[in-house]
């Protein structure tokens, strides 16, 4: 057998317990030279708890481990998903003008999910038509929110011991169905305000090709 087989560790399924082999260490985080810039940090987290509590409703896996993880991944998905809808808010001065992208500030370090809403409602939902946000079914997600906030206000309960995850049971058959409700209604709200930024541009771009500009 040759080095670089003998230094290939197989999956815990195939070798079994493996922590009295000596394994050559290789890295296994990368970095380029460039930014990914289709990478979306929110949908990862979401994506990866839709994949646990797929399982944990079809009876595999164990609520009290896996479970534990999903639940912080949404709760922080959620987080960065409110973060974008501000910052995309702060993207348009009203509906129909655009901010320009230097004057657009980040969300600060904020981790409580309500504070979050307060500036959806502040720099977001002002640039939405009515008609379309009231489309949308805000309610739920506003329940979900004040839920998160009475369970796990500052986003410690689902990482951290004795922060009173310790005491929470999950109905996760209802939880998958919301997830992806909320998913769906934060994504169409973030798609209305990126859609009115573009349209803003093309028509100012038209308006300088008039201008001669």
């Amino acid at each position: 057998m040759s080095d670089a087989e003998q230094s290939e560790p197989k999956s815990s399924l195939e070798s079994g317990y493996t922590a009295f082999e000596i394994w050559k260490y290789r890295p296994f985080i990368y970095v380029q030279e460039a930014n990914k810039v289709w990478i979306d940090f929110g949908d990862s987290f979401y994506r990866a708890s839709e994949l646990i509590v797929d399982r944990l409703v079809k009876g595999q896996g164990f609520m009290e481990i896996e479970g534990l993880a999903a639940v912080f991944l949404f709760r922080h998905y959620l987080e960065l998903a409110l973060k974008r809808v501000v910052v995309r808010g702060r993207a348009l001065i009203r509906l129909d003008k655009n901010a320009a992208w230097e004057d657009v500030k980040e969300v600060a370090k904020i981790h409580i999910l309500s504070e979050l809403w307060k500036l959806v409602l502040q720099d977001a939902r002002p640039k939405i038509e009515d008609r379309i946000w009231n489309s949308y079914d805000i309610e739920f997600v506003e329940h979900c929110i004040t839920e998160f906030d009475e369970r796990d206000k500052k986003g410690f309960a689902f990482r951290y011991p004795k922060h009173g995850g310790e005491r929470y049971d999950y109905d996760f058959g209802f939880f998958r169905a919301a997830m992806e409700h909320v998913h769906q209604i934060l994504d169409g709200i973030t798609t209305c305000l990126i859609e009115a930024h573009a349209e803003n541009r093309e028509w100012e771009e038209t308006l300088r090709e008039e201008a001669g500009f």
